[in-house]
């Protein structure tokens, strides 16, 4: 009787064994999935980043050990390697865990704050006439640069750029928040203010309204900062900054930008608003004060910044004077934005946008202006408007 080799058993028995077949994955759904982790680690690596600033150099780490997993888990979905659906399934686990926590993650009044941000804007209507507001914690800084810095040079021609540095040791502030009463009867003109620091396509916008017998007030959306913090475009992505509203004089946050900080800055006036509408405008800004009392929001750097809050408002009131358009998120094109509506005064009709550039640049206008010259209450405002034209008020029905 023949013997049978056990071994020979064991490798027919491997061999009569039928392995399973893998699902083949179509190679488009693996990019697929591939872009969606890798923009999901992107994501998830910019709130880090952002948030776990006070781990210091903790924070490398934990980048670091997170872009390894995301590595790995990526070369075992891809080589469909033991266990390649729990490391992918550990890794949407934890993002949707962090997505969770930025979800929930709210915005506070009680931090501290830069001195620019520290008070929130208040106001009061008078009973009988609702149209008398008066502003309180309105920004009046005196701001200077600092003994020994050197002196701005002031460009002639449009400039997008800025002419000093960021170190802040360069800028002193004395600061002052007072009350002031403002009559919406007596509104005579809107402008927007254009503060360029980076280049033509992103600018700071601010909005100035005019009375017949008051100098400006100016308005500005801005990002509160923290006493640690600085500006992040990035960081205004993320849950960075809560919003601020903030009231000033021009004297004060027009001044900073063309004489201390060394930014570009440029004045258009509005036309084709009627007094209504300047009132519906400004009543808009008490209400965006009213919900910040109530409930702090963040800052968004795309859909809730200095320039879509604005023309938000303004749509709100008339959306056929102020359509949509690309060039109120890249807001640096906000003066051909402008120009294009014909929303410039109709009198300069004629001028090419370049003309109106060259005329709205308020820098080359307070090259000379000194500080001794900004202790007047209004002597700034008349200096930036000289060769601007001003529109008159138009009669439109409420």
């Amino acid at each position: 009787m023949t013997k049978i080799n056990p071994s020979h058993t064991a490798n027919l028995t491997k061999q009569l064994v039928v392995k399973p077949p893998q699902a083949r994955i179509s190679p488009l759904i693996k990019a697929g999935i591939t872009l969606a982790v890798l923009l999901a680690a992107l994501w998830a690596g910019l709130v880090l980043w952002i948030h776990l600033v006070p781990l210091g150099g903790l924070r490398v780490i934990i980048l670091l050990v997170l872009g390894v997993g995301v590595g790995l888990t990526l070369k075992s979905y891809w080589q469909q390697a033991l266990h390649w659906q729990k490391q992918l399934a550990l890794l949407w686990t934890l993002w949707l865990m962090l997505l969770m926590w930025f979800v929930w993650l709210p915005p506070k009044q009680d931090r501290h704050w830069m001195p620019e941000v520290s008070q929130v804007l208040q106001f009061t209507q008078d009973p009988q006439n609702p149209n008398l507001i008066t502003l309180h914690n309105v920004r009046n800084f005196d701001w200077v640069r600092s003994t020994g810095t050197q002196p701005l040079p002031q460009p002639e021609a449009p400039y997008y750029y800025k002419v000093a540095s960021d170190d802040t040791k360069e800028v002193v502030a004395t600061e002052r928040w007072s009350e002031r009463t403002v009559d919406l009867d007596k509104l005579s003109g809107v402008d927007i203010v254009n503060s360029y620091w980076m280049g033509e396509q992103i600018a700071h916008t601010l909005l100035s309204f005019r009375f017949e017998d008051e100098r400006p007030l100016s308005f500005s959306i801005e990002i509160r900062k923290e006493e640690s913090e600085s500006f992040s475009a990035f960081g205004g992505f993320v849950k960075q900054f809560e919003m601020a509203v903030v009231a000033a004089e021009e004297r004060d946050i027009i001044y900073t930008r063309t004489n201390v900080r060394g930014e570009q800055v440029y004045l258009l006036p509005i036309e084709g608003m009627s007094k209504a509408q300047m009132q519906a405008l400004f009543k808009a800004y008490l209400q965006q004060v009213k919900q910040l009392q109530q409930q702090p929001i963040w800052y968004n750097t795309l859909i809730r910044n200095c320039t879509t809050v604005i023309f938000d408002m303004a749509r709100a009131i008339d959306g056929r004077d102020f359509p949509w358009d690309y060039r109120i998120l890249m807001s640096g094109y906000v003066p051909n934005y402008l120009y294009d509506q014909h929303l410039l005064p109709r009198q300069t009709e004629n001028w090419r946008i370049e003309q109106w550039y060259k005329a709205a640049h308020i820098n080359p206008k307070v090259a000379h202006f000194s500080v001794e010259n900004n202790q007047s209450a209004d002597s700034y405002s008349k200096q930036i408007r000289q060769q601007i034209p001003q529109p008159a008020l138009v009669a439109k029905a409420d």
